[in-house]
């Protein structure tokens, strides 16, 4: 009898409850309306326990929110009054907890958090390479809402249908009826736009969709994602926040903001990791590591980590620092068990970039993976794009690839965070360095990997890139993102001959040297000179020839006297090593003679020119080119010791020689013009001096370009001359303009900068004392800044 009356309750009791349903959603709505009157409430739900009890069943209402009333109310985090779709199989939807502080992030969060508050019909899109610090960011946003009262939804996306289920679940949670679910669900209505609609009435929630990295699946129905007609919408007047390696714009829509994450600055990466480590170190050692690690948020924390463990055999930051020269793949490069589940690969530095290599794999872009890899054969510097072509990846891989399929593949690694661009030249790439690091070390495990191959398409790509280059300015940009990467290939001699390495760098140094780029110069021509001493010893004469090359970078940077002793040290062997009449002994002779005459010493440069030069007429004859520059340094140490007279006659002599000989344009025919300006101006023809000034600083602009040093060098002349001639105001203003293209240029302690500076205040010094009628020649400021005649 009991059993009789309890089946007839739970039919009675269903039959109730699908009378009252719409009642009971109706009053899930309004319930909370009714809630501040007793009289109403309690006589309801009174009723509803007695039918309740009487029909031995639960009559279900739809939740009460809690924390206010009507669409601004804050919705209960709950589990739904229904199961999900896939039951036995929900998980949390509560976000992450951490103990960490968000260190280098406060404007990103600042910028959530105002999103939050007002989304505006937009959702965010938190977007960057893996292990860039994504779902913390959206942990400490989603933290900060949940404390100010904010529901929060956390998803981990794994597929598209247990996306919908959980963002069902979060729905019901903020009162969404159930009525209105089962609807959408029996074909009624689209289960996404009933949840999206129902959410745009209610306020104050957030729900994160956690590495929603195929965006592919995101959209529903094989739609895109911009299209908003599936989950991801930014329709809700919450907000939707969504993390994801994807970064193109297209791919989220145009109601997405997207924060593209980056590695954090060096002060707050040492910050994490003091507040990991706070024994390991100092700040400034902190901030070291941190920048070895290159910022990368997963690589702080995987060091934190090590840091802190009992076991570790490095204890502090600067152990831990020197020993990834040594140890990387120990250290940051660690194969995991369980590397195959993407959950535990996303926390491990050498797993985590294989995940996007996997998906852009999946989306036909079997390229990106050998194209990262070879990559990372280059220097840890911007990739110009004459380094990353077809050619290159035809060797690398051993079959045919076009350049529309290594157009792709950059595409998809710089939407997944894996590389980025370099302005200075369009095109060109930038790997961050762990990512190039983590993908040398994944190229030499790989099990079909021909490192030979890998090695020549290196090889191949930088001569040709070397050998190709524009003349003159077209081609400088290029030659300084070169630089970095040519000397590897003196490290690989079984694929190119030290003496081919060598040849191909110092002809860049060359390109650099024109540009002004002494400094870079002076880094190749030094890489050069170390492998030849190695290889070949301390005497050879291609190890003298490099000495002799590092001298003039020496010099170019004005270092005179580290310069001076240098050559005189590779004239001495010379002397010995390939006798007196050699034209390199020649040249360090030359060398000696100039730097001599920049320092002062003109008697001894003009006695080394003399023998120089007689010698340069009997071994080459009078119109090799090393004679030429013989006859102008002589000139200039006859000048420099007063003759000036005789100083332009020999400099228009040789002048006339240039033009017959090399041509009005090229860089030893304006140096001679220039010559005979100085030493008009010093024999008090001012007017000659300055048109011819002005003449070579029109060509030196138009053949080298406005910032060559050469080209401010003759700026410099100018504003000498009109100082000389007497137009104090006008040398003023040039010398202002010339310093302050030098400081940009070529910094602020270089001596041709100091020289302008020192122009300007002798100018300004002689117009204060002396007014402006005074012709006579300034003290102090015309011997810097000849233009380069060592060889």
């Amino acid at each position: 009898m009991r059993r009789g009356r309890g089946a007839a309750g739970a039919v009675l009791g269903a039959l109730l409850a699908g009378v009252l349903a719409p009642v009971t959603e109706h009053l899930g709505a309004s319930l909370l309306d009714w809630s501040g009157q007793p009289w109403v409430a309690w006589p309801l739900f009174g009723l509803l326990c007695v039918l309740g009890g009487v029909l031995g069943t639960f009559v279900p209402l739809a939740p009460l929110e809690r924390g206010g009333t009507g669409p601004d109310a804050s919705p209960a985090l709950t589990d739904p009054p229904t199961a999900p779709v896939a039951a036995g199989t929900a998980t949390s939807l509560r976000p992450p907890r951490t103990d960490r502080h968000l260190r280098g992030r406060e404007t990103e969060r600042e910028r959530l958090s105002a999103l939050l508050r007002d989304p505006r019909g937009r959702y965010a899109v938190v977007c960057g390479a893996g292990g860039v610090g994504k779902t913390a960011l959206a942990a400490s946003v989603a933290a900060r809402a949940e404390a100010d009262g904010w529901s929060v939804f956390w998803i981990r996306w794994r597929d598209p249908d247990t996306l919908a289920d959980d963002l069902v679940r979060a729905a019901m949670a903020c009162g969404m009826p159930q009525e209105s679910v089962r609807a959408a669900r029996s074909g009624h209505d689209s289960l996404p736009d009933a949840v999206w609609r129902y959410l745009a009435g209610r306020r104050k929630w957030l729900v994160v969709v956690d590495n929603a990295d195929e965006t592919a699946r995101l959209g529903g129905a094989d739609e895109p994602v911009a299209h908003y007609r599936g989950w991801i919408r930014p329709d809700g007047r919450g907000l939707l926040l969504v993390t994801s390696r994807d970064t193109s714009g297209e791919t989220w829509g145009p109601a997405a903001d997207l924060l593209r994450l980056g590695p954090l600055d060096t002060v707050s990466g040492g910050r994490v990791l003091l507040d990991a480590a706070p024994g390991a170190g100092s700040r400034e050692e902190a901030e070291a590591l941190a920048a070895r690690l290159g910022g990368l948020p997963l690589a702080l924390q995987a060091a934190s980590r090590y840091l802190g463990a009992a076991t570790s055999r490095h204890r502090d930051f600067t152990a831990y620092r020197e020993a990834l020269d040594r140890e990387a793949e120990l250290l940051i490069g660690a194969d995991p068990p369980g590397a195959r589940d993407p959950a535990v690969a996303r926390t491990f530095l050498r797993h985590t970039w294989e995940l996007s290599l996997d998906q852009l794999d999946s989306e036909g872009l079997p390229l990106a993976r050998p194209l990262l890899r070879q990559l990372a054969l280059y220097g840890p510097a911007a990739v110009p794009p004459v380094l990353v072509t077809d050619r290159l990846m035809t060797t690398a891989v051993g079959r045919p690839v076009s350049a529309g399929e290594v157009d792709r593949a950059l595409s998809g690694l710089e939407r997944y965070g894996l590389l980025g661009t370099e302005s200075e030249v369009p095109g060109s790439v930038l790997l961050h360095p762990l990512v190039r690091e983590m993908s040398a070390l994944a190229l030499g495990t790989e099990p079909h990997a021909d490192p030979d191959r890998r090695t020549r398409a290196q090889v191949d790509a930088l001569t040709t890139a070397v050998a190709e280059l524009p003349e003159g300015l077209p081609g400088w940009p290029t030659a300084r993102l070169l630089a970095p990467h040519v000397p590897s290939l003196l490290s690989v001699p079984g694929t190119i001959p030290l003496v081919a390495a060598a040849a191909t760098i110092d002809r860049l140094g060359d390109v650099l040297g024109d540009s002004g780029d002494y400094a870079l110069q002076l880094v190749l021509r030094q890489a050069v000179l170390d492998r030849r001493e190695q290889v070949l010893g301390p005497e050879h004469p291609d190890t003298l020839l490099s000495r002799n090359h590092v001298a003039n970078s020496v010099l170019s940077l004005g270092h005179h006297t580290q310069a001076l002793a240098a050559h005189r040290s590779v004239l001495a062997l010379r002397d010995r090593v390939l006798g007196p009449d050699h034209p390199d002994t020649l040249v360090s002779r030359n060398n000696v003679g100039f730097v001599c005459e920049l320092l002062g010493a003109y008697e001894e440069a003009e006695a080394l020119h003399e023998r120089t030069l007689a010698d340069r007429l009997r071994v080459l004859g009078p119109d090799h080119r090393h004679t030429l520059v013989s006859r102008q340094n002589l000139a200039n140490a006859i000048g420099g010791r007063g003759d000036h007279r005789l100083a332009v006659t020999l400099h228009e002599q040789l002048l006339a020689d240039r033009l017959r000989l090399l041509g009005p344009d090229h860089r030893d025919t304006l140096a001679s013009r220039s010559h005979v300006a100085e030493a008009l101006s010093r024999c008090g023809e001012h007017a000659r001096a300055l048109a011819l000034h002005e003449r070579v600083l029109a060509d030196r602009t138009r053949v080298m370009g406005p910032d060559h040093p050469y080209t401010l060098l003759s700026g410099h002349h100018i504003a000498q001359a009109l100082h000389n001639a007497g137009d104090h105001a006008a040398a003023a203003d040039r010398y202002e303009h010339v310093l302050a293209q030098r400081h940009r240029v070529l910094g602020p302690d270089h001596p041709d900068t100091r020289a302008s500076r020192q122009g300007l205040a002798v100018c300004r010094a002689e117009r204060a004392a002396q007014g402006q009628d005074r012709s006579a020649p300034s003290r102090g400021t015309g011997r810097r800044g000849r233009a380069r005649t060592r060889q």
